[in-house]
């Protein structure tokens, strides 16, 4: 977010994938995204969806199954093969605006070597992390999601 980005004062990342060309692996695997899709497609139950996230609620299971056949599988594959081919890393040093990066304190996205070279890149970013959460942070951790924004949005949200 270059200064010329209108409109946009502040840039909040929250566990941004932080895979790309030579580096490691995002940690969750295609199979995972792809199989859960289809099998919304074909009408999943929570049960189903407990398989793939066992840690959530009743609730959240829920609407997952209810809306994840509505992702369109092209677009998440795309989605997901970027992670791999695109380095987000060249893109900080170019952010002039005020930054939050949330990490998920049991996401494994985001590792201690990632928080150290992305403060290298923009050494202006605030760094909080939600210690409780996964990679779905506002789901795994409502409390600690709000938590982990500190005074950046002005205020204690």
């Amino acid at each position: 977010m270059s200064r010329g980005a209108k409109g946009i004062d502040k840039l909040v990342l929250i566990d941004p994938p932080v895979s790309g060309p030579g580096r490691r692996e995002y940690p969750s695997k295609l199979p995972w995204y792809v199989d859960s899709i289809r099998d919304c497609t074909r009408g999943a139950d929570i049960e189903t969806m407990r398989h793939y996230c066992p840690t959530w609620s009743d609730e959240q299971l829920r609407l997952r199954a209810e809306w994840l056949h509505t992702c369109f599988e092209p677009a998440i594959v795309q989605a997901f093969e970027e992670f791999h081919s695109v380095d987000i890393h060249q893109d900080f040093p170019g952010i002039e605006v005020p930054t939050l990066l949330m990490c998920a304190g049991k996401g494994g996205v985001i590792q201690d070597e990632d928080r150290a070279e992305i403060r290298t890149l923009l050494p202006t970013i605030r760094i909080s992390t939600a210690e409780q959460a996964g990679h779905m942070i506002p789901w795994d951790d409502f409390e600690g999601f709000f938590a982990a924004f500190e005074d950046f949005l002005g205020t204690q949200l």
